[in-house]
């Protein structure tokens, strides 16, 4: 049977407030393989993010307790990892592109010097005024990746576009230079938390078709987390449903929107807008 490279097994997660902890994430079990594409739906607040934060450890402890489950990425037990093992995975192993591209870039460097810093420098604590400068060659092999990436992204003038700054370029150039950074070191998971939510719907249906090649393409397993029920049937191959820090269904995508079987999925569907 394939290994998993991404089991999420019985989490549990909870929120301290002064003295008493508020439960959150009840018993969420999810599985990933190699080079599939799974998405994760459900109303804003049912937890989706908090979920997928989990995975890169994003999420603060204290407040947030896990008090139950295993994160595991082929085989090994994220919870359970240092902050140095977390540096090392961190863009390398898994990446994510987070949901406005408006505030996910830095708007006093150029889109250049975001994507080189990020190639040369991801995994380090930090950059002491003392670190050794990178070389030529290395520099060199930064400049490439990136232009290779903006290209893979189908943006006009790559070359051009380094040099620019995130407030010259529209909402979604800047998105598909967030997906760029994402992919600087091909990791072998991506998470998407709703990379389309600031984005109009023409432009927004141009970036699921971009990931979905590159899924393709690169070998990638994806996370594709949405509250968009049309993109979420368009995207993955298995969905899962999400109602108030729970999974109430799962399955391969078309019997989940085809033959629902639990009530809120059910709801969720009949509350889509219909053309008469």
């Amino acid at each position: 049977m394939e290994q998993n490279l991404l089991e999420i097994k019985d989490l549990c997660l909870s929120f301290k407030n002064d003295e008493t902890l508020v439960s959150t994430l009840h018993h969420i079990n999810l599985s990933l393989r190699e080079g599939e594409l799974v998405t994760i739906v459900g109303e804003s607040g049912s937890g989706k993010t908090i979920t997928v934060r989990s995975i890169l450890g994003l999420l603060k402890s204290p407040p947030a307790i896990y008090t139950n489950g295993k994160v595991l990425y082929k085989g090994q037990d994220l919870l359970t990892f240092r902050k140095e093992e977390w540096r090392k995975i961190r863009g390398k192993e898994i990446s994510m592109i987070f949901q406005d591209p408006m505030t996910a870039l830095n708007p006093v460097f150029t889109v250049g010097e975001q994507m080189e810093n990020v190639y040369l420098y991801q995994g380090f604590k930090k950059r002491p005024l003392f670190f050794k400068r990178p070389s030529k060659k290395e520099k060199k092999e930064a400049k490439y990746r990136s232009l290779e990436l903006l290209e893979k992204m189908r943006l006009p003038d790559p070359e051009g576009l380094l040099n620019r700054y995130p407030f010259e370029l529209s909402g979604g150039m800047c998105q598909r230079i967030v997906i760029a950074l994402a992919l600087i070191h091909t990791p072998r998971l991506l998470i998407a938390d709703e990379p389309g939510t600031a984005l109009d719907v023409t432009v927004q249906a141009s970036i699921n078709k971009e990931l979905q090649r590159l899924v393709k393409e690169e070998g990638i397993s994806m996370l594709y987390i949405t509250h968009n029920l049309g993109v979420a049937k368009e995207m993955g191959e298995r969905t899962y449903v999400m109602q108030y820090g729970k999974i109430v269904e799962e399955g391969a995508t078309d019997d989940v929107f085809l033959n629902p079987q639990d009530q809120y999925t059910k709801d969720l569907l009949s509350a889509l807008p219909k053309l008469v």
